[in-house]
This record gives structure tokens, sequence and C-alpha cells, in this order.
């Protein structure tokens, strides 16, 4: 039985050299190969790691030009190994490479995945300070809720598996979330899981890729992993986020203008709504379609395009709202007291709900198309057909 062991690296040129030492000690008289997979780091680890290999015929080297992130890394190292067992294990040595054994040894004994613990008897995560423990047991805690992970410290990223049974999952995975593990065992539904005890240390050399932007992707994950990612994609939920922030943006905006003016007619609605999508394309294009992000005077140009298809929305969202309020005037007990900027806010509230399904649509189509994807093509011409026969205008785009 011959083990992979994957290690995904970025800027670890100074950690590569004695991670590859202390495997080579550990896993002495075990059949194995080392597959360090590089996401093109600028300092070089890529080649530190080449020249290992050249010196060790178990060492093999992934350099990745395109799609980078760490579990996107992991599923290609997976896919790239030779042996029938593979495992993950962190190029910076905060994961003890000297219970690999161990863990090689459990899932012989009949488990299904075997994952490299500090939550467990034996376990622990070493120096880390008050907050780090907290954030980390905040976030095991909302795998354990949301997915129902049946595991002590399911955010573990040491862990190892059959590779048949990774094969069998892998093109279910996406690999766009900071915890492939999370993901695996969502795909994969290991019937036989194994905990085996490790004291996290401390990082040798270079820094932490822990930042806010891995929090969002860990949330986004989360989500996508969930029974509510499961009715609705990824991209909708982050999409129906930011239109929750613009929400507020918008009834913020308003306040201010009623507050300012102390009318409460259509001009409220129009302002707040204007300024709610200013707000949204920014953040829809910097989170929800990251992956087709506009840049330079293409930013510009997807504003336009972004405005166009959002102001069917807005033409909703304020006629909406012109025949709430209409009708609430209408009834005496608005009346007196007269109609006043909490009714106004309320109706506000109810009208943004109209146009946002339509604005997802629309601008998934045409702003933020996948080009890739022929069906997306034509829907991108079918919806500029519908927006077409809306403005008056007789000609359609044919394919």
């Amino acid at each position: 039985m011959k083990l992979s062991v994957i290690s995904p690296t970025f800027d670890e040129a100074q950690n590569v050299g004695p991670l590859l030492e202390q495997l080579s000690q550990v896993l002495c008289g075990v059949d194995y190969e080392i597959l360090i997979v590089d996401d093109d780091s600028p300092d070089q680890t890529w080649f530190v790691a080449q020249q290992a290999a050249r010196r060790d015929r178990r060492v093999r080297v992934l350099r990745r030009l395109q799609n980078p992130g760490l579990g996107a890394a992991v599923i290609d190292g997976f896919k790239a190994a030779q042996g029938e067992v593979v495992a993950c294990i962190d190029a910076d040595l905060q994961h003890d490479p000297s219970i690999l054994p161990k863990m090689l040894e459990e899932l012989g004994r009949g488990s299904d995945v075997v994952v490299g613990s500090r939550y467990v008897v034996g376990g622990g995560t070493g120096d880390w300070n008050w907050f780090r423990r907290i954030e980390s047991q905040t976030a095991t805690a909302l795998a354990k809720i949301v997915l129902g992970a049946n595991l002590n410290d399911p955010m573990s990223g040491y862990f190892l598996m059959w590779r048949e049974d990774f094969a069998r999952v892998q093109e279910q995975l996406n690999g766009k979330g900071f915890k492939i593990l999370l993901e695996i065992l969502a795909k994969l539904h290991p019937a036989n899981i194994r905990e085996v005890p490790y004291t996290f240390r401390s990082r040798m050399a270079g820094k932490s890729k822990l930042s806010s932007k891995v929090v969002f992707q860990y949330l986004g994950q989360l989500c996508q992993l969930s029974k509510v990612g499961r009715l609705y994609s990824e991209r909708f939920l982050k999409f129906a986020t930011i239109g929750s922030v613009g929400v507020a943006v918008n009834l913020l905006t308003m306040t201010l203008f009623l507050k300012l003016t102390g009318e409460p007619g259509w001009q409220a609605s129009a302002v707040a709504s204007l300024t709610a999508n200013v707000s949204n394309y920014i953040l829809n294009n910097y989170w929800t379609f990251s992956d087709r992000l506009h840049k330079g005077f293409a930013i510009v140009k997807g504003y336009f395009s972004y405005l166009l298809m959002t102001s069917l929305g807005l033409v909703v969202t304020t006629s909406a709202y012109i025949v709430l309020t209409s009708g609430l005037r209408q009834i005496s007990v608005f009346r007196y007291p007269p109609f006043g900027s909490f009714t106004a806010l309320f109706c506000q509230s109810l009208s943004i709900v109209f146009g946002m399904y339509l604005n997802y649509r629309l601008n998934t189509a045409i702003t933020w198309p996948d080009r890739a994807r022929p069906e997306a093509s034509q829907l991108r011409l079918r919806s500029r057909a519908v927006v077409a026969r809306l403005l008056g205008r007789r000609k359609e785009p044919t394919p």
C-alpha cells in the first residue's frame, strides 16, 4: 500500500526542507511519495521543492499557474497522486508529521477517513491566544450545527483517506472553500471516521494565511454545503446577502432624506434606491461575481449594464411604493395621525422585495455572464431580447 502525502504551499520556501526531512524520518519503512502542490509562490517555493525532488525521487512538484487556492490545490494534488492512500498536511509544520504512521494504521483497521484532531483527548492548540481559541471553537461549533458534522475537529486541514473514495466525489468538489475536509465529508458521507490527537505547533517561518477573506470563504462554504445551499446556489445567496446590505443602505438613505426634506413622496424612494444600487454593484462585483470581476474601464461599462438591468427592479420598487402609499393614504387610520416616516419606510421595505430575483437573473446573464458556458450565452441573448422588447425595440438579437 503506497501513501501519497500532499502538501499545498504558498510562500513556504523556508519550510519545505524541514517538512521533507521530518516526513522522511517518520515514514521510514513506508512506501510513500510526497507531492508539493505550489500556487506559483513569489518566494519560489516550487523551485526549492524541485531542487529537493532532484535529490529524492519520492518527492514530486506540481506548480499551479491557474485557479489558486488551498482547496483547489488539495484537489489537484489528490488527483495527481499515485498512492492508494492520500494525506493532506500543511507545509508550515503546524501539523505534527509524527502521527502519520498512527493515522495510516487507523485507516488500515477499517476507517474511511482519519483526521488529525486538536480537540480529542491528547490533542491541543499549543500556544494560541484566547482570541484564536474562541475563533476556532466558534468555527467548529458552526460546522457541527450547520452541517451536522459528527467530528470533534471538522476544521482540521490534516487528514488521510483512500484515494478511490476521493475519486468517487472529486467531480462534486469545487475547492473554493478554505476547509476542503468539510466539503469532502459532506459529499462522501463516510461511515467510519477516526480522529488521532496531536498538538498544533507554532509556524516555523513565513506568515499565516488566515485573513478576513478566509473567514468570508468559510462562511460561504458553510452556506453552500448546508441544506439551504442545496436549495439555492452560493452565488444567489451572496447576491441576496448584498441585497440585504442594500436594504440597509436604502432605508438609511431614505431616513436621511425624510429628515432633511420631510417629504415622503416618490422622490425619497427613488434617491434611496439609486444610492443602494451603486453600493450593490460595487459589492457584487468584488464578492458575488469575483470570478468574473470587472476591472479598469470595464467597471464603468459594467455599472451601466448593471444599472440598465436593475432599472426594471428600480421601476418595480418605486411603482410598488407608490401603489402601497397611495392605498394606505386612503385609509382613514393613516390620515389621523398623518402619514408618517415609519409607514413610508415600511412600504419601501415591502417594495424592495419585488425587484431582487429579477435583478439577479438579468445581471447573472448579462452584466456578469459566464462566457465559458454556451447555455449562458444563449440566456444572455434571450435576456437582451426581453429587455429590447420592454424598451420598445422591435428587432431581436439572433443567436
